[in-house]
């Protein structure tokens, strides 16, 4: 961050911190649009907030509810189902997970856009994360990694002159529990699955052989943002002008509407697999793909071939989630030409095969 800025807003106000405690998933995303309501007034000073959830699944802003979970399994196991202001893939938490977010106006932080902005509050952060003992680190787009596995997801959005920034912190995690939430194919659900989803994604406890107190990570975290930022962070309860916006928020998301924002079948996004054989090796895709938008939602590559640094296809990966299949030859090339790879003999022309061999329009 340059000199200038970090002078700039150490002048600037108190961040107010706040806990709003264990809580419904829809009372913890009605909090959400009175925090912004608030704010937007000039009601609420830019808080830091700490958020507990009963279990649960968080849709992103743009997700169907039939496509990515299953809906069947949340009714029988009482998993509870949301919808985040914020955009990306679906979050499972329970009363072992920690959310952490950001509510300011725009001023209050760093000149950028989203993409600075997210690389800065996820290296305030990743710093904090790194206290508890973890090497954290960013990674773009909007990821905190360890060693090259995800240990927290964030995403924000700008609305007016308001800016709300999501994260979350993995401090236990089932990744059984997790696939059988989301919508993965029954013959999916196999130890193979369960050991992909443990090379991209750990947790404090995988990574520290403890189950770390929520308040020594809390503390953690607010001692990042005080280093990286030079942030005043004061504790506080929840304002009153939130807590006078929070029976419209409430209504806003116990609104059938409001999680069918995006109601769509699932033949619409379906699972799709291909197997390819190179000069480099056998590689194999198996991605969610979105039939209407043409867009790959999620993807993830496996095989017999041998690449280094092994984080390099988890990159792959993040930079294809979302894109256009249209896009496809430009982002692996653009990989290709920005990633120090060693691949023996693996081409961009060979992921771009098998992605293209899997999608039926392509």
């Amino acid at each position: 961050m340059r000199e200038q800025e970090i002078g700039q807003m150490r002048k600037q106000a108190q961040w107010s911190v706040i806990d709003t405690g264990l809580r419904d998933a829809d009372e913890n995303m009605a909090l959400d649009h009175a925090l912004i309501a608030a704010v937007a007034e000039g009601d609420c000073p830019p808080t830091f907030r700490f958020l507990h959830f009963r279990d649960c699944a968080l849709l992103g802003h743009h997700q169907s509810p039939q496509q990515e979970l299953d809906l069947r399994f949340c009714a029988e196991e009482g998993v509870q189902i949301q919808r985040r202001l914020t955009g990306g893939g679906a979050i499972i938490f329970d009363d072992t997970q920690l959310g952490w977010e950001l509510v300011c106006r725009r001023e209050d932080l760093p000149a950028g856009d989203m993409s600075f902005l997210a690389q800065e509050i996820c290296e305030a952060a990743a710093l904090g994360l790194r206290q508890l003992g973890v090497d954290a680190q960013f990674r773009p787009r909007n990821d905190i990694e360890v060693d090259g596995r995800k240990i927290s997801g964030t995403g924000g959005i700008i609305d007016g002159n308001v800016v709300l920034f999501q994260g979350t912190v993995l401090i236990d995690l089932d990744i059984p529990r997790m696939l059988r939430i989301l919508r993965v194919p029954a013959e999916k659900l196999d130890s193979h699955a369960i050991q992909s989803v443990a090379e991209r994604v750990t947790s404090l406890r995988a990574l520290a052989g403890r189950l770390p107190d929520k308040q020594e990570v809390k503390t953690a975290l607010l001692d990042g943002f005080r280093q990286y930022f030079s942030w005043d962070l004061q504790e506080t309860d929840v304002p009153a002008s939130v807590e006078q916006h929070l029976p419209e928020g409430l209504a806003t998301v116990r609104d059938p509407e409001w999680l069918q924002l995006q109601d769509r079948p699932q033949s619409e996004q379906p699972f799709l697999q291909a197997v390819h054989r190179g000069s480099g090796g056998i590689l194999r895709s198996e991605l969610l793909w979105d039939a209407r938008g043409k867009r790959i939602r999620q993807i993830a590559f496996s095989g017999d071939f041998f690449i280094q640094p092994r984080r390099a296809v988890l990159d792959l990966e993040a930079a294809l989630r979302n894109s256009h299949i249209d896009d496809l030859p430009q982002i692996v090339e653009h990989w290709y030409r920005d990633t120090p790879v060693d691949a023996l003999g693996l081409q961009p022309t060979d992921f771009v095969a098998v992605v293209r061999e899997a999608v039926p329009c392509a």
